[in-house]
């Protein structure tokens, strides 16, 4: 690869965050004066800082299901054609994005295309230099909670638009200093909603958002603008101790796709460095010839996938592990008598069901558990996209 492209991949995040802050000025856009006010839970690592996003996250869920509240109309798989702010913008030529949103529970990965490039061969850290892994910090993933707010009309019946705010409980790019305003933003549907705006919540001085993200819907993820296809959506965490100790996982599925987060690794031996970001930090302790904690800092495994081609992984923020399984199929295990009481083993790591749009048995075919036979091709296909929207799909290669 040659330097001007090495450089492109170096400055990659920088750029990201010039456009998502409007050149750095998006926190003096945030304040009460302007009409912009916000409460400190809003901000997206209060509760990852407070430990208690498995207790959040949960009574969210149960607080929507006692006021059923509307369904997030987002819920989907989506790409990134264009990411724009200031004067600057980024498209899907520069980055692969995967965003899956469910109706609680979201991964967002975002890798750039000459990131994947130069590490398409590797077979992990080790096998990098000192460089390599100041480029390899140059990707983003994270994930959470969305909550979703509907806009409703107005005393003059103009239709508002919805709002959503995003919680993180795992962050590429966190490293204990906490964004200082919300990740919240505006949600403008087109007439199809397969394509929806994402418009920052805040305002510039010239009364513009000041940032805002094109989304396109994704083949194959069982859902239309409406959210009435009957298509798959499963939200999955990780089981954790009371003091969530364990390191915390979450897979979630919409359709035929998955994301996947497990999170970074720390020994405890780490050196500390006065870094507010990953890039910074990693870039300062291979600069202070300290390999072992920026590679403790890259430890974060996560990634897309597809079910109908046997849960293999086709992008990954760990490049050694595309084209690999996302579990093995004969570990895994589905206890439980309904969705509640729910737990599956994948590869002896218990998870709890956030969110299913199917029952038990259907899991089980799902996952290909030990407690049933490999499901046929048009069970499968029923599952991912409703019984009713089965037989419109064409068939796809059979799980392998």
């Amino acid at each position: 690869m040659n330097p001007e492209e090495r450089k492109k991949i170096f400055n990659w995040t920088w750029k990201q965050g010039r456009i998502l802050t409007c050149n750095g000025q998006a926190t003096t856009f945030y304040t009460r004066e302007r009409g912009f006010p916000f409460e400190t839970d809003e901000l997206p690592h209060h509760h990852l800082l407070a430990n208690d996003t498995n207790e959040k996250f949960e009574e969210w869920i149960k607080e929507g299901e006692k006021e059923q509240k509307e369904k997030i109309p987002i819920c989907g798989v989506y790409s990134r054609p264009i990411f724009v702010g200031g004067f600057e913008h980024s498209t899907n030529h520069d980055e692969v994005v995967y965003n899956v949103q469910t109706h609680s529970l979201f991964i967002d990965l975002r890798i750039p295309r000459l990131g994947m490039k130069l590490f398409q061969n590797v077979k992990g850290l080790d096998s990098m230099t000192h460089e390599d892994i100041k480029l390899y910090a140059r990707r983003h993933v994270f994930a959470g909670y969305t909550r979703f707010v509907n806009g409703g009309k107005e005393e003059n019946g103009v239709e508002q638009r919805p709002i959503c705010t995003r919680h993180h409980c795992m962050d590429w790019n966190f490293v204990g200093v906490p964004r200082p305003r919300p990740n919240k933003w505006y949600v403008e549907l087109s007439p199809c909603g397969n394509t929806w705006k994402e418009l920052a919540f805040a305002k510039d001085n010239y009364d513009q958002h000041y940032y805002w993200e094109r989304w396109d819907r994704l083949a194959r993820d069982g859902h239309d603008g409406n959210n009435s296809n009957g298509g798959l959506v499963l939200a999955l965490r990780r089981d954790r101790d009371s003091n969530n100790k364990e390191r915390d996982g979450v897979i979630v599925i919409v359709g035929d796709h998955f994301n996947y987060m497990y999170d970074r690794v720390l020994r405890g031996n780490e050196t500390t460095y006065a870094q507010s970001s990953l890039v910074d930090l990693v870039d300062a302790a291979i600069d202070a010839g300290d390999r072992s904690t920026a590679e403790s800092y890259l430890s974060i495994d996560a990634g897309h996938g597809r079910i109908s081609i046997g849960w293999k992984i086709d992008c990954a923020i760990q490049p050694w592990k595309q084209h690999t399984r996302l579990f093995d199929d004969g570990s895994v295990v589905v206890h439980g008598s309904d969705v509640e009481s729910c737990r599956i083993l994948l590869d002896g790591v218990s998870y709890k069901v956030y969110e299913s749009s199917v029952g038990i048995k259907e899991l089980e075919m799902l996952f290909h558990s030990k407690n049933c036979d490999l499901p046929s091709i048009h069970d499968l296909e029923s599952i991912l996209f409703g019984s009713n929207n089965a037989k419109k799909r064409d068939y796809e290669t059979a799980l392998s």
